[in-house]
């Protein structure tokens, strides 16, 4: 397989540009052919083809040898070493673009009750994108934990969006949470979104599954309130504070 085809599949696979491809090709093959041969090795990809240098020093005098990559062994130790570094920057450049989505409210649905009383949440964190989060039991109300079955759809609140490890393998992590004040706060701004984008909301107390107090700085419609209070399962306290 010609390396233009390698570069190609890797940018496909791991949803990266071709210069990004080009760029891990290039760091890891370095790296690891630097250790190797124990003294600088410089990889690079040049006109479809992959080249490698190695810089050495002579009685004083720097000098540098072409290293034959086609014939050489460890073939199957440096794709390896590439796809971990490709998947780990393929996940972080996912972390950047996702951390932006954190304290926001997404939709989604228990599509799995996990271990240790963690739900499994489908959630469509960027449009056209599904990802699975996870909820531990204890950042669910216990006055609705009870009602969550495979199934139930809720509003959540992104809690956290981080990389994990599992062994070798980046992955990514997101939590979600049914406790948090920012969903009070999203959940008023999505009902009153379109026509009263201007007011300020904020949530200055929550007492899940009891009692929300918040502040806005304009009246705002009671079909909010109501909606709101009926996802979240308690009673809205809505002030209005014309400083906020």
């Amino acid at each position: 397989m010609l390396i233009k085809d390698i570069i190609s599949n890797f940018s496909k696979k791991y949803y990266l540009t071709n210069s990004e491809v080009i760029s891990e090709i290039e760091n890891v093959f370095s790296r690891i052919l630097s250790k190797w041969h124990q003294t600088e090795v410089i990889v690079i990809v040049q006109d479809a083809t992959l080249e490698a240098v190695s810089y050495h020093k002579v009685d004083g005098v720097l000098s540098q040898q072409s290293i034959d990559i086609a014939k050489m062994r460890g073939w199957n130790h440096l794709k390896k070493q590439l796809e971990v570094s490709l998947a780990r920057y393929s996940l972080m450049k996912q972390i950047r673009e996702y951390k932006g989505y954190e304290h926001e409210i997404r939709e989604g649905e228990v599509v799995k009750l996990g271990d240790d009383l963690v739900f499994l949440v489908e959630i469509e964190l960027v449009p056209g994108e599904m990802v699975i989060a996870s909820c531990p039991a204890h950042l669910i109300g216990t006055h609705e934990r009870s009602q969550f079955r495979i199934g139930t759809k809720k509003i959540f609140h992104i809690r956290k969006v981080n990389p994990v490890m599992l062994g070798d393998t980046p992955r990514l992590s997101v939590v979600v949470d049914r406790v948090s004040k920012n969903l009070a706060t999203g959940l008023i701004k999505k009902h009153i979104e379109g026509y009263c984008d201007s007011i300020k909301v904020r949530c200055i107390k929550r007492f899940v599954g009891k009692k929300s107090f918040i502040e806005v700085s304009a009246r705002i419609p009671k079909e909010a309130i109501l909606a709101v209070k009926k996802e979240l399962g308690e009673h809205l306290d809505v002030k209005i504070n014309n400083n906020l």
